[in-house]
């Protein structure tokens, strides 16, 4: 998972987490079975607890999710980092026959910036019904 990944799914998390997508306005907040109980104390505490369960769902799912895709990015900035590190250590202890020439190198690593500009472009495209 990329950086953008992650602050896109943190802008999701936000909006998911927004009034407008509260327990009341969510389709398992009309529970058939519970509106069938004709006292309406018994009704109302069931559905209290009914309520509390499901927005304690939803916060434990939301931080394991950030949690996750948080080790996620982490692991793969990591992976990348090993790779260039090992790229330029290559090119440093190879003989000239077999490393890569200075300018393959520099066209990799422009293309690994290109690569991540579109990616931020892309991310700011997607979220901007979230904003």
């Amino acid at each position: 998972m990329t950086e953008q990944e992650l602050k896109f799914l943190q802008q999701q998390m936000i909006y998911y987490n927004s009034s407008k997508q509260s327990f009341e306005n969510s389709p398992i907040a009309q529970s058939l079975l519970i509106n069938s109980i004709e006292n309406s104390e018994i009704r109302q505490e069931l559905f209290n607890r009914y309520k509390a369960v499901a927005e304690q769902s939803k916060a434990q799912l939301s931080a394991f999710y950030m949690k996750t895709a948080e080790e996620q990015r982490n692991e793969f900035r990591k992976k990348y980092h090993d790779e260039m590190k090992k790229m330029w250590s290559d090119h440093r202890t190879l003989t000239d026959n077999d490393k890569l020439p200075m300018n393959m190198l520099y066209l990799i690593n422009e293309r690994c910036k290109k690569i991540g500009e579109r990616l931020q472009l892309i991310y700011k495209f997607k979220s901007q019904p979230f904003v």
